[in-house]
């Protein structure tokens, strides 16, 4: 029977009898207009029987059919059907972002301990979402929680409430975002929760962002009421931190030499204006072994630190810098710095030509003859004469050779006049010079140098132009203050106090011996734009109302340097302090030739980046220079090098590799064979490049450089919480700043904005087959009856 009921109504899945089943109508009528259907039915029916023959009783039945047969018709119409609400309640969002930079490693964040220790910003948010981990198991009974890590994007986090006990249940992985974005991960997740009731979002951040929210996300935020509730990770109070910016070596240098490294020291955070201190070591990577150490203060700007040593033992090592703060430090990771050195234990190979006898000549000559780390050989030269040399190797002549010059490391050049040489042994210095990395050093005198030099083949390793009466001779006593960029250079290192490298009685006329009775004055518009002052020259005079004028000179021309001394008065310090500081002053300059030389000799080819710290898209130079003969004759038209970053900690995937072409840019000689090629290399990604050459019949030269990428926003520059930001962007939506110890309260502080929502379902009943039924059945009543009284 319920089979057959349910064949006439045609039901599917709604049956008469069902829970919540009613029936209704797809076009319902009120109640008034039924009674007017009823009635209009009832009158069209006996208008129509009224005035017909036949009985009265037949005449009322098939007038009552009539009616029904109407009623029937427009109940159909109404559309009848079978209807049950279904009422379902669609829960609101919380979105949850979770800070994923690398400046969550920073430990500057409270520990609550009584020692005042203190943690990672990455343990203060782990301890703060564990605690209130009860907190976040409820409100997920009550809302759909959204996990979204985040740094320069939004992702998903790995977020497991009914993770089993011991188990942790927030497995967020390593912070390891080099920038922190929250207006554009905002932006992002709510984006994901589009046309869903949002109850909050929760930021928790230390605050440093790239971005502010956009004006379109803060619309949204506050024309929706969503509140963004954050919470402050990290100190609310600058932490500096004291990190070694750069360190470098020398690369090569002699055993028994005093070899700078130059290290720059900056502060990052902390309140302007204060100064930390640190200690600053220079060690032994293998062994640990202090080699020199110095004491520093950091202020609001880089500190450039110079630290000695003189290595005794040859060989290839690698020394280490090491920053120690007085205080508490951020990041330990930037106070260590490495670099390799080479170690050549042999004798420095000097030639020392000058023109005439003078006790700048006398007093070098024998210093270069009786110094063990030095082979000399000295000659006096001039045009109508010639003496006798002197020194540990005697030459039968000039060198008149690319061979013949290499055989030196520094060249000393006192007063002598051009013409001694022929203009193709001067050519050939220059490209000693240029190209081997050979040193020079001008002595100034009255006679030749460098009045004569102005228009020789030599007039471009000249620090200086000819204006401006140039080279003019001075005799008002001087005395002589260094300058920075001789420390770093590890020359004029004088007085060996590290923290005063220059002996106060030098600066101090009233000594007598420390005036220089003769100098060259050279005006600073007559120095060439390459040109750098390691030294000054003072007046003594009180009428003399000249300003200082530089005295030590240095130029670098090619791979070489070139100095200038504009004085021949250097012996005068022996009544002073004996041989102790002309030895000193002349040997640390001609020692930092020697070391810049070492670095190409005996080399086949050099690769050189510049500069070996850069960021991201910022042009690096690559440089491939071919010193070898026999390979600038193989005729290459270009140089493959082949860049490759260095696999970062857990990182899986292979990193990238860039192949890079250097194209020439130099020639030699009239067959256009290249000695030097190079390129600009726009780094894509930050991290440690080794960049290697690749070319074929170049690769056994094991060719390789350094080259540090980073990003140029990296938030480890700039260690500090900006916890400002995070109040401001709650406070404009109407949230609140949490500390993390609060966060069990945020429930308390979320709206409840899910939805009900009332679905309907139907089943229509006018075309069923009972609607046909009756139909048919009441048209067959009225019809038969009809038939019957015979009215058909």
């Amino acid at each position: 029977m319920n089979a057959f009921f349910s064949w006439l109504l045609d039901t599917g899945s709604l049956n008469w009898g069902d829970e919540g089943v009613a029936f209704g109508f797809e076009r319902a009528l009120a109640a008034w207009a039924w009674a007017g259907v009823v009635i209009a039915a009832a009158a069209f029916a006996y208008w129509s029987y009224r005035r017909l023959v036949g009985a009265r009783a037949m005449r009322a039945t098939l007038g009552a059919t009539r009616a029904l047969l109407i009623l029937t018709i427009v109940v159909l119409i109404a559309g009848p059907r079978l209807v049950r609400y279904d009422e379902t309640t669609e829960r609101d969002w919380v979105l949850v972002l979770i800070d994923r930079s690398a400046s969550m490693t920073i430990p500057d964040a409270p520990s609550g301990a009584d020692d005042g220790r203190r943690i990672t910003r990455e343990q203060q948010l782990h301890n703060a979402l564990t605690d209130a981990l009860p907190m976040w198991r409820d409100l997920a009974e009550e809302k759909e929680i959204v996990w979204l890590n985040f740094d320069a994007g939004a992702y998903d986090a790995d977020v497991r409430l009914d993770a089993e006990p011991g188990r942790d249940a927030f497995n967020l992985g390593a912070p390891d975002g080099r920038r922190t974005m929250i207006g554009a991960a905002i932006d992002q997740s709510l984006r994901r929760a589009a046309a869903r009731p949002v109850s909050g979002v929760v930021v928790l951040s230390d605050g440093r962002s790239l971005d502010e929210t956009p004006r379109a996300v803060m619309r949204r935020l506050q024309a929706e009421r969503v509140p963004v509730h954050t919470v402050a990770l990290g100190s609310d109070t600058p932490v500096a931190d004291l990190a070694i910016r750069r360190a470098e070596g020398p690369g090569v240098a002699f055993v028994n030499d005093l070899a700078p490294v130059v290290v720059d020291i900056e502060r990052l955070g902390g309140e302007p204006g204060a100064r930390e201190s640190a200690t600053l070591r220079l060690l032994e990577s293998a062994t640990g072994r202090v080699l020199d150490e110095r004491r520093v203060e950091i202020g609001d700007q880089t500190e450039s630190v110079v630290l000695t040593h003189k290595p005794t033992d040859p060989g290839d090592t690698t020394w280490a810098v090491e920053l120690i703060p007085d205080g508490p430090d951020l990041i330990e990771a930037n106070n260590h710095a490495e670099f390799a050195i080479e170690l050549i234990d042999r004798p420095m190979r000097v030639l020392y030509i000058d023109g005439y006898p003078r006790w700048e000549q006398r007093y070098l000559r024998n210093l270069l003859i009786r110094e063990r780390s030095i082979v000399a050989s000295t000659l006096m030269l001039a045009p109508d004469r010639r003496y006798l040399q002197e020194g540990d190797v005697e030459i039968d002549a000039l060198p008149d050779s690319p061979e013949a010059w290499a055989e030196y490391d520094a060249i000393l050049l006192g007063d002598v006049s051009p013409e001694v040489f022929t203009s193709t042994q001067l050519e050939h210095l220059r490209e000693h010079i240029a190209i081997r990395g050979a040193g020079l050093i001008w002595i100034g005198g009255p006679g030749a140098t460098p009045s004569r030099w102005w228009n020789a083949p030599l007039a471009d390793l000249l620090p200086v132009n000819p204006v401006g009466g140039a080279g003019q001779s001075v005799t008002t006593p001087v005395v002589i203050s260094p300058s920075a960029l001789a420390q770093r250079l590890g020359v004029l290192q004088l007085s060996g106090d590290t923290d005063n490298p220059w002996p106060s009685d030098l600066a101090d006329p009233d000594a007598g011996w420390s005036r220089l009775q003769w100098t060259q004055r050279f005006t600073p518009e007559s120095l060439k734009p390459a040109t750098e002052v390691l030294a000054l020259a003072h007046p003594v005079r009180a009428d003399d109302q000249r300003d200082a004028w530089p005295l030590l000179l240095s130029m670098r021309y090619g791979a070489g340097r070139v100095l200038y001394v504009a004085t021949d008065e250097i012996w005068r310090w022996r009544y002073g302090r004996g041989e102790l500081l002309p030895e000193r002053f002349w040997l640390q300059m001609i020692r930092l030739l020697g070391r810049e030389s070492l670095a190409r000799s005996g080399r086949l080819a050099t690769i050189n980046v510049s500069p070996r710290r850069s960021v991201v898209e910022q042009p690096v130079r690559i440089s491939v220079e071919l010193l070898d003969q026999s390979l600038i004759d193989t005729g290459y038209a270009s140089v493959s090098v082949r860049a490759q970053r260095a696999p970062r900690p857990g990182e899986d995937d292979a990193p990238p590799v860039a192949e890079l072409t250097l194209r020439p840019h130099a020639a030699t000689g009239a067959d256009g064979l290249h000695r030097a090629f190079s390129i600009t290399w726009l780094p894509p990604e930050p991290g440690e490049w080794s960049l290697r050459v690749a070319e074929p019949g170049l690769t056994a030269l094991n060719l390789s450089a350094e080259a540090s990428v980073a990003l140029p926003d990296d938030e480890l520059r700039n260690p500090e919480t900006d916890h400002a930001l995070l109040a401001r962007l709650s406070s404009e939506t109407g949230g609140r700043v949490f500390a993390p110890e609060q966060l069990d309260t945020l429930p308390e502080h979320l709206p409840n904005r899910q939805i009900r929502i009332l679905t309907e379902r139907s089943e229509p009943l006018w075309d069923t087959p009972l609607a046909l039924l009756i139909v048919v059945l009441l048209l067959t009543l009225e019809w038969v009856g009809r038939k019957f009284i015979r009215l058909i």
